[in-house]
């Protein structure tokens, strides 16, 4: 049974050694260590070439030129020989026993799949840990399934492909995602809608086994037009699992609420912004929004009884209705009225 690590590597010269150290401290099974030069200017590339030298038997590298997370991902599963795959991002590192737990689990499970927990990592040493509930060793085959989609439909904490082992056998390897205009933002999100469905047999070990890099007093990356962009399109294609996977009615009203607060915490967004500083004006957005098949579809089928706060219970329904009059100054007196009383910065 052979392991690949697949890493993507992108000016991560600062981080690289220690991501490289952990994945190479691995026991318990056989792996090999693919490295994706996604066309780096620093010396990132040089650093993998020298760890190829090294560790020849162990360390691969391709050379490549720049295309974002998503197809640079790709590309490592392609060249993969592994039966199993591991992935990690080069500016993050897994702990020492990461692979000896996989091996345990699917020994004792027999699964296509192996979830772990994660934590995130700051540069002062700190540590902070994931929001992901889930008992140790759980097992998802049947229907037990709907709980793995209903985590991935409803929340972002199962997205990752860094906190899976897949079996080769699960992975779309063939699929062209060149036109799927993400980049680096939601491209995980994507490529575990496929491997969520073809996995017969899923275990969940609650350990963090993986180690997250972020900024220190931030979790969550700032907002940007091009990350809802990236949203706007991962919503469209994750609508489409909604039949694949079978899902529930309440599921899919649960599906639609979530998205309708993501979409109304946009909006809230986009009118805090200085015109100047989008792509487009507000108007335009407000217009493309409104007409968009999908979204009339989120706004239909909003139940307020699985809004996530009694707040947002009484506020997306009003902001809901001003988006589909394309009522630009309702929803700009909305927002500054909103911002005023609940003094959001």
């Amino acid at each position: 049974m052979l392991f690949s690590f697949i890493v993507p590597v992108y000016n991560t010269s600062k981080y690289l050694g220690q991501c490289m150290e952990s994945i190479l401290s691995q026991k318990g099974a056989d792996f090999e260590i693919v490295l994706i030069d996604d066309g780096s200017t620093d010396n990132s590339g040089e650093m993998c070439d020298s760890y190829a030298k090294q560790y020849p038997d162990k360390v691969r590298v391709i050379h490549k030129d720049n295309e974002g997370l998503l197809l640079t991902r790709r590309r490592g599963f392609k060249e993969a020989k592994g039966d199993w795959f591991i992935c990690v991002d080069s500016d993050d590192y897994v702990n020492s026993d990461l692979l000896e737990s996989v091996v345990l689990m699917i020994n004792k499970y027999s699964p296509d799949m192996v979830m772990y927990n994660f934590q995130y990592f700051f540069e002062d040493g700190t540590f902070a840990p994931s929001r992901l509930k889930i008992a140790n060793e759980t097992l998802y085959i049947g229907e037990d399934k709907q709980k793995i989609y209903a985590h991935r439909l409803l929340t972002d904490d199962v997205n990752s492909l860094c906190c899976k082992a897949l079996k080769r056998e699960i992975v779309d390897i063939d699929t062209d995602y060149a036109d799927c205009e993400i980049r680096n933002m939601c491209e995980d999100a994507v490529q575990v809608l496929p491997v969520f469905t073809n996995a017969q047999r899923i275990v969940y070990l609650s350990e963090p086994l993986y180690c997250y890099r972020k900024s220190q007093g931030a979790i969550t990356s700032s907002r940007t037009y091009s990350s809802w962009m990236a949203t706007k399109i991962t919503f469209s294609i994750t609508e489409k699992y909604l039949d694949i996977w079978g899902v529930s009615d309440e599921l899919r009203q649960k599906f639609y609420t979530h998205n309708t607060e993501v979409l109304s915490n946009f909006l809230r967004w986009l009118f805090a912004q200085n015109s100047d500083d989008l792509p487009l004006a507000k108007e335009e957005i407000i217009h493309t929004i409104s007409k968009s098949p999908a979204y009339s579809r989120c706004i239909q089928m909003y139940n307020k009884s699985y809004a996530t706060t009694s707040y947002l219970k009484f506020s997306v329904p009003l902001v809901m209705k001003k988006l589909k009059k394309e009522n630009v100054k309702g929803l700009r007196r909305f927002f500054a009225l909103e911002k005023r009383i609940l003094k959001i910065k």
